[in-house]
């Protein structure tokens, strides 16, 4: 179309007939930006508060878990005249389909007399003779004292340590494990509750207790 050729007053019209539709479709955008909006809001709001209650839920259960399966583990105790330490406890039901762990979780630590016992034990290691059978065990030893990225000794590493230290005999060997082991001071991260079942084909599975761990 050559809008050359229409006149003066036609091509007005037609520039304000566009810019009226330019509006019409820029008031058309704002509305349903504002809708947009407004479906958000609704959304986060009713998905917050619902959330929120699950998670008053869980938390009311969780509580309720880790106390009655204290008063079980008490109760196991006392009738199997037995006194357990331990971090975590398993209850599984008398048919074995489910089982439900409550516990704590807990990262390795150590205070610093830690480096006393380390550095008693590289004073053994360096006794040893250099041939080849004591290379070996210097080589295991030396890996077992290696700390993780976090600069952190692991503790299952020092039990392996300790079967070494008994092996030996040898008394620096041993005062130096009993050090470290002394220093040991687990820090908590967190309480858990985890739950396994079997299904109707007798195969075991973790009923997810999280959002992230729930296929959809």
């Amino acid at each position: 179309m050559d809008i050359s050729k229409f006149s003066k007053e036609e091509r007005a019209a037609i520039k304000a007939q566009l810019e009226a539709e330019e509006r019409a479709e820029e008031a058309n955008l704002q509305r349903e930006r504002q809708s947009y909006n407004a479906m958000r809001d609704e959304f986060v709001t009713r998905t917050f508060q619902s959330l929120k209650q699950l998670s008053g839920c869980m938390q009311e259960q969780k509580q309720t878990i880790f106390e009655e399966s204290a008063e079980l583990d008490t109760m196991q105790q006392r009738l199997f005249k037995v006194k357990l330490d331990r971090k975590s406890r398993t209850l599984t039901h008398s048919d074995g389909h489910i089982s439900i762990k409550v516990g704590n979780r807990l990262n390795d630590g150590w205070d610093d007399s830690v480096e006393i016992g380390i550095e008693k034990v590289r004073e053994y290691l360096a006794t040893l003779a250099t041939d080849e059978k004591s290379a070996r065990l210097v080589n295991a030893i030396t890996s077992l004292l290696a700390k993780d990225q976090k600069g952190t000794l692991k503790a299952n590493k020092v039990l392996e340590l300790e079967k070494m230290a008994n092996e030996s005999k040898d008394d620096t060997f041993l005062e130096g494990l009993r050090i470290i082991k002394e220093a040991y001071r687990p820090v908590p991260t967190c309480q858990f509750v985890e739950v396994k079942y079997k299904d109707e084909n007798d195969v075991e599975r973790s009923l997810p207790l999280s959002m992230s761990a729930m296929d959809i």
